[in-house]
């Protein structure tokens, strides 16, 4: 079974572990690639949260319990899975959905890094979401985010490129405060892709809490908002201020998650 465009992009190998955080398509990278890991046979492909998320649409696998309980269900599963599991402690209770206020969803709770080590000793993947933005294009973590396990072997930063040219503020970015000190723009000013390589740079930023030894990589979402050359321009940007060596980011890849084209460019070029 053949590895798909994020797979490959993002160098991932069965077994390990990947956390995704920042803002803008971190739940919509996750089930896409929880669906290209069990095509390509990496069963059971695991999505779960350090956090709180939304629970899965119909149709999708939901098994809640104790991460050692979820565990040796796991290890005693005889069946074929028919697709991505999510695994979650409990129902919260419903929500309503960033953008959506009429619409109103239920919230599972996550679970602590440690509970997580049981659940991956089993797994294809281990996709975890590890923070949370309130359905807003790009953020700052706070004082106790990023959640991230001392063992992911990579963390993706996501980023919504519909941040580009918005005004700093609250309505537009979550921890809009934050950003500032990291960023250096004053409030309401425009998001610029200097700004995201900052972001993405700072030790309190995009990667604030992600192993030393963790492969990062920056996902610019949303890239169907701007033509190619502005995407590839923004992506030299950012990878002018936080690339390697200066920075920590290994590559940098624009994606549309909603249904757009996939990955449309790399940076480096692969």
């Amino acid at each position: 079974m053949s590895e798909g465009p994020l797979l490959r992009a993002l160098g991932l190998h069965r077994g390990q572990a990947v956390a995704a955080v920042g803002a803008g398509g971190k739940t919509s990278l996750l089930a896409a690639l929880a669906a290209e890991c069990h095509a390509a046979g990496w069963r059971p492909a695991l999505l779960t949260t350090t956090t709180k998320i939304f629970a899965p649409g119909e149709g999708s696998l939901l098994l809640l319990g104790e991460a050692s309980s979820l565990a040796r269900t796991l290890g005693a599963w005889s069946g074929e899975h028919s697709g991505p599991l999510t695994l979650a402690r409990a129902r919260l209770g419903e929500a309503p959905v960033p953008g959506e206020p009429s619409l109103r969803r239920m919230k599972l709770d996550g679970f602590a890094p440690g509970e997580l080590e049981a659940l991956r000793e089993g797994a294809g993947v281990l996709l975890i979401e590890a923070d949370g933005a309130r359905g807003l294009p790009i953020k700052s973590p706070g004082p106790e985010e990023p959640v991230i396990p001392p063992w992911a072997e990579a963390v993706v930063g996501v980023v919504g490129l519909r941040a580009l040219g918005a005004p700093l503020d609250e309505a537009h970015a979550f921890r809009s405060d934050l950003l500032r000190k990291i960023t250096g723009l004053p409030s309401g000013a425009p998001v610029t892709a200097e700004a995201v390589g900052r972001l993405a740079g700072h030790p309190e930023g995009l990667f604030k809490g992600a192993p030393r030894g963790a492969r990062k990589l920056v996902l610019l979402n949303q890239a169907d908002a701007m033509d190619l050359d502005k995407l590839k321009e923004t992506a030299y940007i950012i990878w002018s201020v936080a690339g390697t060596p200066r920075g920590p980011i290994e590559r940098i890849l624009c994606a549309s998650l909603g249904g757009g084209p996939g990955i449309t460019h790399q940076f480096p070029a692969a």
